[in-house]
């Protein structure tokens, strides 16, 4: 696996390294800004739950949904995950989705991703997520990034 580029996003603020990064987006559970375009070409961001394994970014969504049709026909996503509050840290970048057709591997990050934000997997609103992946109505993306740039305001000596 070749290593993803990083940048320093502002002149500003402190950048990240690979360990801050996995570390930073596996704990994050602000939702993940993603960028996608429609098929006139405009821009549309949608606010999703996410995870990070192995240097891949996955979220779910509904399998019609705007996203995914997006997707399908231009599979070049941006993405963005920051704090709200000062000091700011974030990680942004561009990336190649795709859905996750297996569901030997959609099922077990699936809920790894409602565990994340639900705090387990036995809440109605959890069994429900989990029986919409089984059925196959919630897909599973996958995105491979291609580049991080990174700001660390909590490193600065302002």
């Amino acid at each position: 696996m070749s290593a993803v580029k990083i940048y320093k996003a502002m002149p500003m603020a402190p950048g990240m390294d690979q360990s801050e990064i996995d570390a930073f987006l596996a704990r994050s559970k602000t939702p993940l800004r993603l960028g996608t375009t429609n098929s006139k070409g405009e821009p549309n961001i949608h606010p999703v739950w996410y995870d990070f394994v192995n240097n891949k970014l996955y979220l779910m969504s509904y399998k019609d949904a705007v996203k995914v049709r997006n997707l399908k026909r231009n599979k070049t996503v941006y993405f963005s995950v920051d704090t709200d509050a000062m000091p700011n840290t974030g990680v942004k970048g561009k990336g190649t989705a795709i859905i996750v057709k297996d569901m030997g591997k959609a099922l077990p990050l699936s809920e790894k991703i409602i565990a994340k934000y639900l705090g387990d997997l036995t809440s109605s609103m959890a069994k429900s997520m989990v029986d919409q992946v089984r059925k196959g109505s919630e897909v599973l993306v996958e995105i491979t990034p291609h580049y991080f740039s990174t700001w660390d305001y909590t490193k600065s000596k302002f």
